[in-house]
């Protein structure tokens, strides 16, 4: 077949030639577009088979910052605080410790909570270590106490009423029968220098009150077992919180035998007192009530 060797027509050869070289890539690009459909879009794996999904990149987790101040924590309740390492016992199987915390920017407390009275600040009580009733301990976390009665914590001047302030509120309003009221004690420094605060069990006390018949029920100062000045270290803006536990039973002073009765339903009056800073006494006060 000459005409395929030699192309015939009323135009040069070497039209004819670029035309069948146009034609042949057409259908050279066609077979390879028909054989990349049937081999799964050029994967070179089974038909239908796609490439497999890359897994997004695990998303990186930024610290937060380090606790700047100390926290006092006592078991059980509230929220926030630390697990201690060890802490002191007193008759109403109350457990305290110290731990560093945060800022102090906020209590364990859902109730109200109480001012410092006098028209000064104090420090937190040391609530739920002493006389029949009273409970204390640690709440979950995980720090290290703080130094306590340190060098380099005496040497620092102890903190005056005008630079502290104290709060003290209960975890809720209203207990049931069978709940144990929950209160927090936080102390802050709203100075701008660092002092020693005074938290032993023979510096501070927390009182409960019948507030209807102003009976004293329970008070964490009635029979302390650790009768040592407990100083720790209280930074610039910084707080301490401690978290007790009211078992609702009955305490008296001189570690007398108290009332075996339970603490009858109504509203409570607590009340925290600091005597350690300098200036006088500070108290802080809120209410919780006791349902059936």
């Amino acid at each position: 077949m000459p005409s395929l060797r030699q192309p015939v027509g009323p135009l040069p050869a070497s039209i004819y030639w670029r035309r069948r070289v146009v034609v042949l890539v057409a259908v050279a690009a066609l077979l390879a577009l028909v054989l990349w459909l049937v081999t799964g879009s050029g994967g070179g794996g089974k038909p239908g088979q796609g490439k497999a999904a890359q897994p997004a990149p695990a998303q990186s987790i930024t610290p937060g910052a380090d606790p700047t101040g100390p926290a006092i924590t006592t078991r059980p309740g509230g929220t926030g605080g630390s697990t201690a390492t060890g802490g002191v016992s007193g008759s109403g199987g109350g457990e305290v410790s110290l731990t560093n915390g945060g800022t102090g920017s906020g209590t364990a407390a859902t109730g109200g909570a109480g001012t410092s009275g006098g028209g000064t600040a104090g420090t937190a009580g040391t609530g739920g270590t002493a006389g029949t009733g009273g409970a204390g301990g640690t709440t979950g976390g995980g720090s290290t106490p703080p130094p306590v009665n340190t060098a380099e914590v005496m040497a620092l001047p102890v903190c005056t009423a005008s630079q502290v302030s104290l709060e003290l509120a209960g975890s809720q309003d209203a207990y049931k029968a069978k709940d144990k009221p929950r209160l927090s004690l936080t102390v802050r420094n709203t100075s701008t220098g660092t002092c020693r605060v005074n938290l032993g069990r023979t510096a501070s006390s927390v009182v409960v009150t019948l507030a209807e018949s102003n009976e004293r029920v329970w008070s964490s100062g009635d029979c302390p077992t650790d009768r040592q000045d407990t100083w720790v270290q209280l930074g610039a803006g910084s707080g301490l919180t401690e978290t007790f536990t009211w078992e609702r039973g009955r305490s008296k002073p001189q570690c007398a035998t108290p009332d075996a009765a339970p603490a009858p339903i109504g509203r409570y009056l607590v009340q925290a007192t600091l005597n350690g800073p300098a200036g006088g006494p500070v108290s802080a006060r809120t209410s919780i009530r006791l349902e059936d």
